[in-house]
């Protein structure tokens, strides 16, 4: 596709600072577009002269890749006339306090106009709405929800996961009930920053783990890269109710702090089951409605995760074809003790009230004789 550079007033223009340095800047706007674009279908290569995609379907090319300074597409959205191209351009600027990015978009009203229509109804009908519901409490909870915890991204959610100490008494839990082995195979979904994937490899044992946040796989990736190196560990993107890993394959599956994000449960139930060999061992750690406003389930995520009292959670593990399914609501306290937490910190994890802890296996027997769940002893750390 030919690009045009032309020097022309922008047909949009919006300004918005950040506290990085435009390098960092760069690289953080440009690495969590690319990832907005993927998850909607979307594909840009991040280079001069890569290709935007719809699909299979290429309609823009990076006409301008200077880290630090400057990202130009050069879009042609009218494919059904002649039409000029549309330029989206990114500029970062050093600032008194970090970066000013500019976004430019040029030969927007022109296109426009060639498919018969005007930029001032594109924007009352499209842009502004989108805008506006960014503002409503709906819009913008849900971008906090799915920023911080349900589809972690930006340097406050790596800082948070490459060690999350809030988790470290639910990891602890769940070791001490499956006492891994080096003979076990393991997939963690929703794996996050692999904080628990680094903690279950201690045991010998091999894994795999998934995340549908790109972000998340990365740090992942970054935090267990010794354990990937040797072979004993892959970290994939992918979602919890379409696993990609072949069918019994796995002796343990733990999926710990994310089911109640899941919009089918059952469908991600289903799909760790297929993963299990015969006798392998699911475990399941969410929350119960008593968390609800408290530390563990404050708003903007109180209204929007799914609840599960522990014989709901109990029924859908039996239909999902589970056997041997034991709930517990545990004491966190002590796994809180052993991940030595500090002192103000392990108080929110005095008493049983919210968490809930599912374990349940495959029918069958397993062709290597997996041991079974343990009693628990609170020990070990972080």
């Amino acid at each position: 596709m030919p690009v045009k550079d032309r020097t022309r007033a922008p047909d949009l223009l919006l300004r918005f600072s950040v506290d990085q340095p435009p390098d960092e800047a760069y690289r953080l706007v440009v690495r969590q577009l690319g990832d907005s674009l993927a998850r909607a279908g979307f594909g840009l290569e991040g280079h001069a002269g890569g290709t935007l995609k719809d699909g299979e379907s290429e309609f823009g090319i990076v006409s301008t890749w200077k880290p630090g300074h400057e990202l130009r597409v050069t879009v042609k959205p009218v494919d059904w006339t002649d039409s000029p191209d549309v330029s989206l351009r990114l500029r970062f600027e050093e600032a008194a306090r970090g970066s000013l990015v500019t976004l430019e978009i040029l030969g927007w009203k022109a296109s426009l106009r060639s498919a018969g229509g005007e930029i001032g109804d594109w924007a009352a009908v499209v842009l502004l709405p989108a805008i506006y519901r960014q503002f409503s409490p709906v819009g913008f909870g849900d971008w906090v929800m799915d920023q911080q915890a349900r589809r972690p991204s930006g340097e406050s959610a790596l800082a948070t996961y490459r060690d999350p100490t809030y988790h470290w008494p639910n990891f602890l839990l769940i070791l001490d009930r499956l006492h891994l082995t080096s003979s076990d195979r393991l997939v963690d979904v929703g794996c996050g920053g692999g904080a628990f994937l680094r903690k279950a490899l201690e045991s010998g044992c091999s894994a795999v783990g998934i995340d549908h946040s790109l972000e998340m796989v990365r740090l992942a990736q970054d935090v267990n890269r010794t354990a990937i190196e040797a072979g004993r560990l892959d970290v994939v993107a992918g979602s919890a109710d379409d696993l990609p890993v072949d069918s019994d394959s796995f002796t343990s599956c733990v999926c710990t702090g994310v089911f109640n994000f899941f919009p089918a449960p059952m469908g991600a139930l289903r799909e760790m089951f297929r993963a299990l060999a015969p006798g392998g061992r699911l475990a399941i750690f969410t929350d119960t409605a008593a968390a609800q406003g408290t530390p563990a389930a404050p708003e903007p995520f109180a209204s929007r995760c799914r609840f599960y009292e522990p014989n709901e959670l109990a029924e859908l593990a039996r239909k999902a074809g589970f056997a041997g399914v034991r709930v517990e609501e545990p004491d966190l306290e002590p796994y809180a003790k052993a991940a030595k937490l500090p002192a103000d910190v392990a108080a929110h994890f005095v008493g049983t009230g919210g968490a809930v802890l599912l374990l349940a296996a495959k029918p069958g027997s397993a062709r290597k004789k997996a041991p079974g769940f343990g009693e628990s002893r609170a020990t070990g750390g972080t």
